[in-house]
């Protein structure tokens, strides 16, 4: 007892003199330029991991060890600072972080990081701030609007939608021309778009042209998106937590009639009918559907009920949370994050869950270095296999649907007592057609960095990506006993398939840089080996024995079996030379030699090179040098010319292929391919030059840079017919000129900038002008995609590309409708006439961001005008008699807008009195259905794409406490609002029935939606 109460003394003497040893410095922080308060600045001692932070006066209270310590005061928007003292109390005043364009640092091709000024191309970096304020999911719709010069369309707004990533336009009129996506280094498919967690991303640098992507050879000829994932930082441990909340809800459906019901005709109603042809709804009793087997009828009142159709789709819920920790001291950094999504669409019982995790190290071990880079992500959506809009549109609109989701209970939502004659429950439909996933990503590299000298470095980088993809597809075997109208029986289906995709990429680089007197000379040289892998396996039971049980053995007769097997390689030498006078004039000279596995042996390999210049004349010129108006200008010019590889691999091979009863009925034979091999097949090369101007005022307060770009795409790889005596019938070869024009203008402004407030302003203009100058030897069209015989995108050439073509009504020189002078029926033109563009040609992005104590209100506008879309819903409405127009006459015969009658040939007279000989189901369906131009609008839009507002917890709520160091709360909106054109009373003309080339065709995809959420984030 006696050693145990000395040693209690002793510690309590030695804690008591460790407090005689510290002492509480106070003091105060202030901005330079206008000497008020500035809260929230870090104040510890230098080196240290912990510290305090100012209040809103600016006031801030710390424990030091006794004697002289050296403080650091770090802030956002301000130079950081320190200050030895060896008193009780300090002030200091923070000057703004005026850091100028030449002192930016951009991640370039491969990885490599250079002054921006050095840069002979345009590029622009979008950071996690700017990239994460909408709370987005999908990384590619962070980036909407956002650059000048990209333009990323969503697809569909369903649980695991698609996205297209273009920049400055379309190139190939066959191939790919959607932008390379590097992620820490490695070129990666599209597709890890949707796998990547945008919290994990520290940067994205958006390399806009061949140009600037040439050492990425033929795969960096649309541009470049370079993302880089976050790091650790030395002397820091941080752990983060943010938690997201989404609503999400219909925005806005076609506008439809609400005045007639079930029928073929005025007089007649039909209880069985999905179109609504019939009589006006008047309000009285009226069975629906069929007579039961046991006698039961279902009666309704015959009335319109309103936003029926639009009740039908669920509030859908978006659940994001994220978890990471970081940290590192003098040799190592680390990274680690877990993101779980859980997503539920607005189509009932679609849902989505998204699980990643990532981890990113580095070491160093003297001259040697080491990184890692790894992502896991596992997705399991389950959708409906089949459009359950279409569905909802042939459902007259008297039916309570919304009372028809317990098919199995509610005899009058089972399949046999479905009112349709035609289409089954859409409620059942989801239940039994759908589609559930199982999606695996992993993606990684491994990167080993060596320095022989100061001045000289090698680099290796292994990158991998995997993807695993299985799925099973199912459609219930379903059979009707009542003797009334039904759809037809269907023997149920189900189908398995495993697709595996495999991409290894190496990258071998090796570094130089000497300085001789006023010149920095850098040289790098490097290999690239590729190869990808691909197959899919798949088998189907197209009759099931069993209901309900989704097996491939529960079948009757043979199984559908398909498996397919791709590989291809490519390798790759290349070097770049960059000369840098005096830091304002900078050449830079690139080289690669490439070798591809899908080209024949004689057209295999190929080089490309690319030439750039850029001086910084404020730099350069002494009168401009320290020039407080104009603190940064520089101009650019660069030329390159690359291959793009746009075939398949064994497309220059004769495959044989399995031939359906060949040679003897269900013996198994295979038929020998019949397109052609060309050996001469080339790339198509791109050849391309662009100049820009950047400009930076006062200290970078405003910034502005304008870049103009030409391409030429010669040599397009097109598939053509050939004749049948040549025992094939067609054949790929090079061919064709696509030129494009591009315009682009961003614009950075921080209007305000205090320590109370601050302001910022952005804009990015982007006007394309997109030709078809040359096709092959006697063609002047290729189509691409659509709806054969009524709407269709093609190339032309003389045109921009694509267009869109469909039916048309035949008009005379003053653009009247001509109209048959007995029926009054329009008389359709022949063959199909083009209607205009489908890519935007001109796009508009806005960006603001106010700071306000604490508080940030950030929004964002999109806007794109000049192209034109098709929308089949429009068809689909016209057909079920639901859509607006086909009821403005009251079904009565009318006179056609707009029309003449041809009394003579080349003679029109305006037509005043011959009324259609229908006005209902006839005309609108008959003769208005059939002209698809009538569903043909403007596709302009203006969208409100972000809205959020943040506030960042006062750090004196945080005192007193050492776990928790910054927190904030949150609401956000996308799409919060969208101003259409008046002729498009349809859908959103950003969605598509392809991610591919033929855009400007809407689907039956889900109706635009509008998201609202809140989230919280904590920094421990």
């Amino acid at each position: 007892m006696k050693k145990l109460l000395q040693s209690l003394f002793l510690l309590l003497f030695l804690g008591s003199a460790a407090l005689a040893q510290e002492r509480t410095i106070t003091g105060t922080v202030v901005s330079s330029e206008d000497n008020m308060p500035v809260p929230g600045v870090t104040v510890r001692l230098k080196d240290a991991k912990t510290g305090t932070s100012t209040g809103a006066s600016g006031n801030f209270s710390l424990r030091v060890p006794a004697g002289s310590v050296t403080l650091e005061f770090t802030s956002i928007g301000f130079v950081t600072q320190t200050v030895t003292t060896a008193g009780n109390s300090v002030s200091v005043s923070l000057k703004l972080d005026a850091q100028t364009l030449s002192d930016v640092v951009v991640t370039t091709a491969l990885g490599i990081k250079r002054s921006a000024a050095s840069t002979s191309y345009s590029n622009q970096t979008v950071d996690n701030k700017t990239l994460t304020e909408g709370k987005v999911v999908n990384l590619a719709t962070g980036l909407q609007s956002k650059v000048a010069g990209l333009q990323i369309n969503l697809v569909n707004n369903g649980v695991n939608p698609s996205t297209r990533v273009v920049l400055r336009g379309n190139r190939s009129i066959t191939g790919n021309n959607q932008a390379l996506i590097v992620v820490d280094g490695v070129p990666v498919p599209n597709s890890v778009l949707s796998s990547l967690n945008p919290n994990d991303v520290a940067e994205v640098n958006v390399l806009k042209g061949a140009n600037a992507a040439s050492l990425y050879g033929s795969e960096g000829v649309n541009g470049v998106l370079i993302i880089t994932t976050k790091k650790g930082s030395k002397g820091r441990t941080s752990v983060n937590f943010s938690s997201t909340t989404s609503l999400e809800s219909v925005a806005y459906m076609p506008k439809m009639q609400d005045q007639f019901g079930a029928g073929y005709d005025l007089d007649t109603y039909v209880p069985y009918e999905n179109t609504s042809w019939g009589p006006a709804f008047d309000g009285s009793m009226k069975v629906v559907g069929p007579t039961l087997e046991n006698g039961a009828e279902w009666i309704l009142p015959y009335s319109a009920i309103p936003n029926e159709k639009r009740n039908f789709w669920d509030t859908g819920t978006t659940f994001q949370n994220d978890l990471s920790f970081s940290g590192g001291d003098e040799k190592s950094t680390f990274y680690f994050s877990l993101q779980d999504v859980k997503i539920k669409g607005i189509t009932p019982k679609d849902e989505n869950r998204r699980t990643s995790v990532r981890f990113n190290a580095d070491r160093k071990f003297g001259k040697l270095s080491a990184a890692v880079n790894m992502n896991y992500t596992i997705a399991n959506p389950e959708m409906t296999a089949s459009s359950v809009y279409n569905n909802l549109l042939n459902i007259p609109q008297n039916i309570p649907i919304t009372q028809l989701q317990d098919w199995r209970n509610n005899q009058f939502a089972a399949p046999n007592g479905y009112f349709s004659g035609y289409f089954v429950n859409p409620y059942w439909e989801i239940d039994n057609n759908r589609r559930n996933t199982r999606d695996e990503t992993v993606n990684g590299n491994v990167e080993f960095r060596y320095d022989f000298a100061p001045w000289l470095n090698a680099t290796y980088r292994l990158g991998a990506f995997n993807n695993n993809s299985n799925y099973k597809q199912y459609y219930a075997k379903v059979s009707y006993t009542n003797a009334y109208d039904r759809p037809s029986a269907n023997p149920g289906s189900v189908t398995d398939r495993s697709d595996n995709y495999r991409r290894l990429n190496s990258d071998l680089l090796l570094q130089a840089n000497k300085t001789f007197g006023d010149f920095k000379l850098d040289l790098l040289v490097g290999n690239n080996v590729r190869s990808e892998y691909t197959k899919f396996v798949s088998q189907t039971a197209n009759a099931l024995v069993v209901p309900e049980l989704y097996n491939i053995s529960n079948r009757v007769g043979e199984a559908t079996v398909a498996s397919e097997f791709i590989e291809k390689r490519q390798v790759a030498l290349f070097g770049e030379f960059n000369a840098n006078y005096k830091d304002f004039l900078y050449l830079t000279l690139t080289g690669r030699q490439e070798w591809v596995s899908v080209l024949s042996k004689q057209n295999r390999s190929y080089f490309y090179p690319a030439a750039g210049l850029s001086f910084v004349f404020t730099k350069g010129i002494p009168a401009l040098q320290n020039n407080n108006l104009l603190s940064f200008g520089k101009i650019f010019v660069s030329a390159n010319k690359t291959a793009n590889v746009n075939l398949s691999p064994y497309a220059l091979q004769t495959p044989f292929n399995v031939g359906g009863g060949f040679p003897y009925g269900n013996l198994p034979g295979y038929t020998v391919g019949d397109r052609f091999a060309n050996p001469n097949l080339q790339p198509e090369f791109v050849r391309a030059v662009e100049a820009g101007v950047q400009l930076g005022f006062f200290r970078d307060r405003l910034n502005l840079e304008a870049v103009y770009g030409i391409s030429e795409s010669e040599g397009q790889i097109l598939p053509i017919s050939t004749s049948y005596a040549t025992g094939y019938s067609s054949a790929y070869v090079n061919a064709g000129l696509v030129r494009n024009k591009s315009l682009e203008l961003s614009l950075r402004a921080t209007p305000i900038r205090s320590s109370a407030v601050e302001w910022t302003v952005g804009l990015n203009f982007t006007h394309l002008d997109n030709e078809v100058v040359d096709l092959y030897q006697g063609l002047t069209e290729i189509p691409l995609g659509g709806y054969a015989n009524s709407a269709y995108i093609y190339a032309v050439k003389g045109q921009p590309y694509p267009v869109l073509k469909t039916t048309a009504y035949q008009r005379d020189p003053a653009g009247r409708i001509v109209v048959n002078g007995t029926t009054g029926y329009p008389i359709r033109a022949t063959g199909l006439l083009e209607q205009g563009q489908t890519n935007a040609p001109t796009n508009l992005g806005f960006n603001t961001s106010v700071s306000w104590k604490g508080f940030t209100l950030a929004g964002q506008l999109d806007y794109r005008t000049g192209n034109v879309f098709y929308n089949i819903l429009g068809n689909t409405n016209n057909f079920t008699g639901l859509s607006y127009e086909s009821a403005q006459y009251g079904r009565q015969p009318f006179v056609v807008p707009n029309s003449v009658i041809e009394t003579s040939p080349g003679v029109y007279q305006p037509n005043t009195s011959v009324k259609t000989q229908d006005g209902g189901f006839d005309y609108w369906y008959g003769q208005y259905n059939n002209i698809q131009e009538n569903y043909v609008t403007d596709a302009s839009f203006l969208k409100l794409r972000e809205l959020s507002l943040t506030y960042q917890l006062p750090a004196k709520w945080l005192a007193g406490q050492k776990v928790v160091k910054r927190a904030s709360l949150g609401v956000v909106g996308r799409n919060l609002f969208t101003w259409l054109p008046k002729e498009n009373i349809y859908t959103d003309p950003e969605f598509n029935f392809t991610d591919g080339n033929a855009v400007g065709i809407s689907d039956y995809i889900a109706p635009p939606t509008r998201i609202y959420g809140f989230n919280l984030n904590v920094t421990f």
